[in-house]
């Protein structure tokens, strides 16, 4: 017979040998346990050396110390002054965007006219930044109820020079 294998013919193999490539599932069914017996470990050292949280507080003296009722401040309240042409009032935030938040109530704002003064720079009294040209100072009421001044595709802040604590006086023209 030559060395050509007949067709319906199977060559004879070795002896039984376990199938390759079976071995990564035993190491990965063995680093599967090893890593689920240390996050057992690690939980039961939390549970057994950290505080309790809040869900776990049961009394007062685990919720945290107690503070006496002489220490706390209070904070003067913001400043807003009303003047004849319109009012003077403290910057309370400046957001990432470069919008400047006053103490003032939006009221104030109505009876100002289309046209008005904030720090002596010309502002448009709107209720959205489009209501300005690109880079003019824009005045409305924010979603607080707040006066705000912002810069239609500007940062106020910059152009104002306002930080939280600043006096902004804002006049009609």
């Amino acid at each position: 017979m030559s060395g050509a294998v007949q067709a319906g013919y199977a060559p004879p193999t070795g002896p039984d040998r376990p199938a390759p490539g079976r071995r990564w599932l035993r190491w990965l069914l063995a680093a599967t346990v090893a890593w689920a017996v240390l996050l057992a470990v690690l939980t039961w050292i939390s549970v057994r050396d950290d505080p309790p949280t809040v869900r776990e507080q049961r009394t007062l003296a685990e919720a945290g110390p107690v503070v006496d009722p002489e220490t706390p401040v209070r904070l003067p309240a913001p400043v807003v002054h009303r003047t004849p042409d319109g009012f003077t009032a403290e910057v309370l935030t400046v957001d990432h965007f470069g919008n400047v938040q006053l103490a003032a109530p939006a009221d104030l704002l109505d009876g100002l006219p289309a046209r008005v003064r904030v720090a002596g720079l010309e502002a448009v009294h709107g209720r959205t930044f489009a209501d300005a040209p690109a880079g003019a100072l824009v005045a409305y009421a924010d979603s607080a109820g707040r006066v705000a001044v912002a810069v239609n595709n500007g940062r106020a802040a910059d152009v104002l020079a306002a930080r939280p604590g600043d006096l902004l006086p804002v006049t009609g023209t």
